[in-house]
C-alpha cells in the first residue's frame, strides 16, 4: 500500500512539473518587451537638445526613431525636450532597401535616389502638403546631415498608411516602405496636432 502511494505521488509530481514548464517563446518575448520598455534614451535626447539649441531649432518638442528596435514595437517617439521625456509613441515602417530589409530590424540604410532605403541622421520637419496616402496629407522632411541630404529629392516624407497598426504587433513584422517613415493614420493625426503648434521640429533617426 505504501509503495502504491509513493508511486502515485511521484507520478503526480512529474506530471505537474511538465504542465508547469514555461513556454520559452513567451518568456523570451516578455524579456524583450521589458528591455524595450526600460530602454534609456537620455543620450539621444541630450543630442537632440544640444543640436536644437546650437542650430536654432525647436527646443520644446522633437521626434526620434530608434531603428535598432523591431518594427513590431512602437519605435517612433515624441520627445518633450523641456522635461527630458517621451510623451507619445507609435509604430513606423522602415525602408525595404529593395528586399534587403525585409526582416523586422533594418540593417541597410542609405541616401541614394531609388534605393528605397531609410536615411539616418538629423532632419527637420518641413511644410505640410497633400499626399495620396493615408488621410491625404504629409510632411516634407529636410535632411541636415551628409547621411540624409537627399530626403526631399527622394520624396522621403512623413505620411500615414492604413496598413500600419496603432498597437504593437511584435513578433509580427510591419510592412516596409520606400524609405519614408510611415505611421498609422491615428498617429499621424496626433503628430499633426503637435506639428501645427510647433515649427522647426527635429526628427532624429538612429
Amino acid at each position: 500500500m505504501r509503495l502504491s502511494f509513493t508511486f502515485l505521488f511521484i507520478f503526480s509530481l512529474i506530471f505537474s512539473c511538465k504542465k508547469a514548464k514555461p513556454n520559452a517563446f513567451v518568456v523570451d518575448n516578455v524579456i524583450k518587451a521589458n528591455i524595450v520598455k526600460t530602454k534609456d534614451y537620455a543620450k539621444e535626447i541630450t543630442h537632440l537638445k544640444d543640436y536644437a539649441k546650437q542650430h536654432h531649432y525647436n527646443q520644446d518638442i522633437a521626434l526620434m526613431i530608434d531603428y535598432s528596435l523591431h518594427s513590431g514595437y512602437q519605435r517612433f517617439f515624441v520627445v518633450d525636450l523641456k522635461n527630458n521625456e517621451i510623451i507619445k509613441k507609435g509604430l513606423v515602417c522602415h525602408g525595404g532597401a529593395k528586399g534587403k530589409n525585409n526582416s523586422g530590424i533594418p540593417t541597410v540604410f542609405g541616401n541614394v535616389n531609388e534605393s528605397h532605403c531609410t536615411s539616418l541622421g538629423m532632419a527637420v520637419v518641413g511644410k505640410r502638403d497633400y499626399s495620396s496616402w493615408g488621410k491625404n496629407y504629409k510632411y516634407w522632411l529636410d535632411g541636415l546631415e551628409d547621411s540624409n541630404t537627399n530626403m526631399r529629392k527622394r520624396v522621403v516624407v512623413l505620411h500615414a498608411w492604413e496598413g500600419v497598426d496603432d498597437k504593437e504587433i511584435y513578433p509580427n513584422i510591419l510592412a516596409v516602405s520606400w524609405g519614408c517613415p510611415t505611421v498609422s493614420i491615428q498617429f499621424l493625426d496626433d503628430l499633426d496636432t503637435i506639428l501645427k503648434e510647433n515649427e522647426k521640429v527635429l526628427l532624429y533617426s538612429f
